[in-house]
């Protein structure tokens, strides 16, 4: 499902995506690869593991479609969901990502991958 997600939990014991907490930076790329259009989504969620350590991990999201982010201070809490849509057949459209207790954020991928995770102070 998530590419390179053995970067987390080689750090987090025990990880699921109930110990995100928190997204610090949001960004949303557009760039050509072989003459085809393509979208980049670049998300930092804090992760919060069982013993009180904090990590930010820095998740791509490529070919983001129809996202929707409301956010209304300088971090954003969030319960993050990600069902594998496949079987539904969309072109492009495998990941369908939402937070499912403020429904602040929702978008439909086509991969999703773990490029690093280091440890942090951020307090929650």
């Amino acid at each position: 499902m998530i590419k390179n997600v053995e970067l987390i939990t080689n750090e987090v014991q025990d990880f699921s995506l109930i110990k995100i907490k928190l997204i610090t930076s949001f960004y949303v790329s557009f760039y050509k690869e072989v003459g085809e259009n393509k979208s980049l989504l670049e998300i930092d969620f804090v992760i919060d593991d069982d013993n009180g350590n904090k990590f930010i991990a820095n998740f791509h999201f490529h070919n983001p479609e129809n996202i929707r982010f409301e956010s209304g201070g300088p971090y954003h809490q969030i319960s993050i969901d990600i069902q594998d849509i496949k079987d539904k057949g969309w072109e492009n459209k495998r990941y369908e990502v939402t937070d499912y207790e403020e429904d602040t954020l929702h978008f439909y991928c086509s991969d999703i991958e773990v490029i690093s995770i280091k440890e942090t102070d951020y307090v929650i």
